[in-house]
């Protein structure tokens, strides 16, 4: 049922908006990418189906950030289809499309490979990943690997969403992240929201709004 609304979700976008291309990472995982430059930042969602409401919530950002590039509108300030013209932003809102597995084995970093996978063959700029709902913003330890100043880029998430800091994480969110950084050099965040209940859900997503922009456009 998840697979199928998404899907259609997909496909809505993609039916609407000439410039959204649907693909395949590893021939199973969904994603869509808009843009015409290369090493795309990449927003990512979706940590197993329980967090359905993190693939809703990226879905809708990018169908938003599709139709202010159409009608030349600008978002947290910033002149969308002008930034498209030198940046490419990739949408994947299921890291981890659910298969069979034991009820209750959580995910592992070997169920994240496919997508690890990408991210360092395709030199992606960076990584904004949205799950959970512990309120807060982890990012790994700043290292030499990463080209991008990830402090500044930390600090400007921070002050967009009004989530606060994560010195550690063990989640498996934070754990991609950490393993993006240091692995691959691209800096990374894993946003968590304050909640990820259905009715906040448009909260959530104004609240987030300039922190996507922020990190996709500049």
């Amino acid at each position: 049922m998840f697979m199928s609304a998404l899907w259609d979700t997909i496909f809505e976008i993609n039916d609407r908006y000439k410039a959204a291309e649907v693909f395949l990472i590893d021939n199973h995982i969904p994603a869509l990418r808009f843009g015409n430059a290369d090493n795309p930042v990449v927003f990512a969602a979706g940590l197993g189906a329980a967090q359905w409401q993190s693939s809703v919530l990226l879905l809708r950002f990018f169908d938003t950030l599709l139709a202010d590039a159409v009608t030349g509108k600008s978002m947290a300030g910033i002149a969308v289809k002008k930034a498209f013209k030198k940046r490419s932003v990739v949408v994947v809102p299921t890291v981890c499309p659910p298969k069979m597995r034991y009820e209750g084995e959580p995910l592992k970093m070997k169920d994240m490979a496919p997508f690890a996978k990408y991210l360092a063959y395709h030199r992606s700029s960076m990584l904004i990943l949205l799950g959970g709902s512990a309120g807060q913003v982890f990012a790994p330890a700043a290292n030499e690997r990463c080209h991008l100043d990830g402090e500044t880029v930390r600090k400007i998430i921070l002050a967009c969403s009004k989530l606060a800091p994560a010195a550690q994480s063990d989640g498996i969110g934070a754990k991609l992240c950490t393993w993006a950084s240091e692995t691959a050099g691209i800096p990374s965040f894993f946003i968590s929201p304050e909640s990820s209940e259905i009715a906040d859900i448009a909260y959530t997503y104004k609240a987030l709004e300039e922190t996507f922009a922020v990190s996709a456009l500049l």
